[in-house]
């Protein structure tokens, strides 16, 4: 019998919470928290596979907020949800570490597909926003003399790790091609952030590509 995923859910809106409740809690465990703090202090939140986070948790501090969510969970997934934004917005999200953003704007009836969508590794973002994640991907800063020496920092199974991001691979498609666990693909990827002063897996994978071009 599979464990039923476990969801993580910060959604300070009583109304908003209730509908995401009667579209998750049939398929999913879902553990409700009214803010980040109470999220944060949560004892069983090493447990979830997903976090489902309300724009508003997120106030200006984006990258600090989901970077505190993936550390209190380190093998969730991030997905944000609120009201129809920006697609430079959603795009700046994806690069924060979210997987994805969900408009709740008119209703909640796809959050399920979403969801699904995201546990299976894949990104949820609408069609309009792909342009401008395109648009992203082809005016990144320029490769700094620095990290481009860093590069021979990088052991083997680093490297190795870094090429098979920038191709797109998950966590898990890297452990089994590698015949490694995905714990040690994390800590291939901390070292990795670490020696090339990257911040994100997409900075990551914008390097890498960059290089082979």
């Amino acid at each position: 019998m599979s464990l039923i995923p476990n969801i993580q859910v910060i959604i300070p809106e009583e109304n908003l919470l209730s509908s995401v409740q009667s579209q998750l809690s049939d398929k999913y465990s879902i553990h409700t928290n009214a803010d980040l703090s109470e999220y944060l202090s949560g004892s069983d939140t090493e447990k979830s596979a997903l976090v489902l986070c309300h724009i508003s948790v997120l106030e200006n501090e984006q990258a600090v907020v989901i970077s505190k969510i993936k550390a209190a969970s380190p093998d969730a997934r991030v997905l944000v949800l609120g009201p129809s934004t920006a697609s430079h917005e959603q795009v700046l999200l994806l690069k924060h570490g979210a997987r994805g953003y969900f408009d709740c704007s008119s209703n909640v009836t796809k959050l399920n597909e979403a969801v699904q969508c995201i546990l299976h590794g894949e990104v949820w973002i609408e069609r309009h926003v792909i342009s401008g994640l395109i648009d992203e991907l082809t005016h990144v800063p320029e490769i700094s003399e620095e990290q481009k020496q860093a590069v021979a920092t990088l052991s083997p199974k680093e490297l190795e790790v870094a090429n098979l991001v920038s191709h797109g691979a998950t966590n898990k498609m890297i452990a089994k091609n590698m015949a490694i666990t995905e714990r040690t693909v994390k800590a291939h990827l901390t070292a990795i952030f670490h020696k090339m002063a990257l911040t994100d897996r997409l900075s990551l994978a914008i390097f890498f590509r960059d290089l082979r071009e």
